[in-house]
């Protein structure tokens, strides 16, 4: 057994010498393919990462009317916290609200404790809603209950916003699909070259009593040796090149409310998706191509 295993991978290597500039026409194909992949994956990793830091971020501000008594709060406030998409409800009194008002202005805001016997202030519940549901949906429902005065959530641009990164993410999965369906098609086309160029060679070996298999795992192993080849830059430019790019831009997009994905162990797992799915391109790919080119009858 472990004599055949060896022949195998002896030959392998042997095909990807015989036919170097093929395999390496191949190799910078799947290596174009598979960047494409990389810069795809990093980015829909991402903007999962900021969607979810924007709806973490994203609290619905809800002013309670002034006629409902300090008693009934909490009865109201579990009202509102049974409504489907409301993760948290914390309540702020009118006290806590100015000073939460005093701290945004810094020292100027230390102006503002002359209101501190006679507060102008509502009483309010900051709601943070669960991730996945609509804030608009989940604002509708909570304005319509008595003794809430008014909702503010930022309005239909933030959710906007959501739902715009959500739409990206939908394209990059497709794309990213679509790309490794083509990998593998590229990967089929250029064995089945590989095999007709060496079909006197393959009949050879089935007049002295070669089985398919016998033929067929060498090329498999060069589709899985050409699809490691093809991984070796794209997993170097997935770590070096996201770490510069997490330096320069300082670990943020726009703000620091958008922050990019730590680099590490980040791009580890990214250069490992990238390596497998490299090595079961060149498997698929070798597979499926080997066995339609092989299929004959003796």
């Amino acid at each position: 057994m472990f004599r055949r295993i060896g022949r195998a991978f002896k030959e392998a290597w042997w095909g990807i010498r015989q036919h170097f500039a093929m395999v390496s026409s191949t190799a910078v194909t799947i290596t174009i393919t598979l960047v494409l992949l990389s810069v795809l994956s990093l980015l829909i990793a991402n903007i999962n990462q900021i969607t979810y830091d924007v709806e973490e971020e994203i609290q619905v501000f809800v002013k309670i009317d002034d006629d409902v008594e300090e008693k009934d709060i909490d009865a109201l406030k579990t009202r509102v916290g049974r409504i489907a998409g409301v993760s948290d409800v914390v309540y702020s009194d009118a006290d806590s609200e100015l000073t939460y008002f005093i701290e945004q202005y810094g020292e100027a805001g230390k102006i503002f404790e002359i209101y501190r016997n006679d507060n102008p202030l509502s009483r309010a519940f900051i709601i943070s809603v669960a991730t996945g549901y609509s804030i608009s949906e989940v604002s509708r429902q909570i304005e319509v209950i008595d003794g809430i005065s008014e909702v503010n959530f930022g309005g239909a641009t933030i959710e906007d916003f959501i739902n715009l990164l959500n739409g990206t993410r939908k394209v990059g999965l497709i794309f990213t699909a679509s790309l490794a369906v083509l990998a593998i098609y590229l990967i089929y086309n250029t064995i089945k070259i590989t095999i007709h160029s060496r079909r006197e060679e393959i009949g050879i070996m089935r007049l002295v009593g070669a089985t398919n298999s016998y033929i067929r795992v060498p090329l498999v192993l060069e589709g899985i040796f050409i699809g490691i080849i093809g991984s070796v830059f794209p997993c170097l430019l997935t770590v070096f090149g996201y770490k510069y790019i997490y330096d320069v831009m300082d670990g943020q997009l726009v703000s620091g409310i958008l922050k990019l994905i730590d680099v590490f162990p980040f791009t580890l797992y990214v250069s490992g998706f990238v390596l497998t799915v490299g090595v079961l391109v060149g498997l698929i790919g070798s597979w499926l191509s080997a066995s339609r080119s092989l299929r004959w009858k003796r």
